[in-house]
């Protein structure tokens, strides 16, 4: 499968979409929604078994898992202090 080519203005043009449609979907998880409701929607108006659109839901569904789940490893990394200090420290020093 070729990658993906995701990048934070494709998603601003999405959410800028979802905006226009629904002034609400200023709010992040009300756009999830909206979005999660048309992978549903694209899917099941796929002419496939519903098996298969079962399997593909659970292989989207677990897709944005990761994409989730590397986005926040992002950025709690880049929340992270870097742990430099400086200066000496001796015991018996506050």
């Amino acid at each position: 499968m070729d990658q993906l080519k995701l990048s934070r203005e494709l998603i601003e043009k999405i959410e800028k979409v979802l905006v226009e449609e629904d002034e609400r979907a200023k709010n992040p998880l009300l756009a999830g929604q909206y979005l999660a409701a048309i992978i549903g929607f694209i899917v099941g108006n796929h002419d496939l078994p519903s098996g298969e659109k079962n399997e593909i839901m659970n292989e989207l569904n677990a897709f944005s898992k990761y994409v989730y789940d590397d986005i926040t490893k992002q950025r709690q990394q880049t929340m992270q202090p870097k742990g430099e200090a400086f200066g000496i420290w001796k015991p018996g020093q506050s």
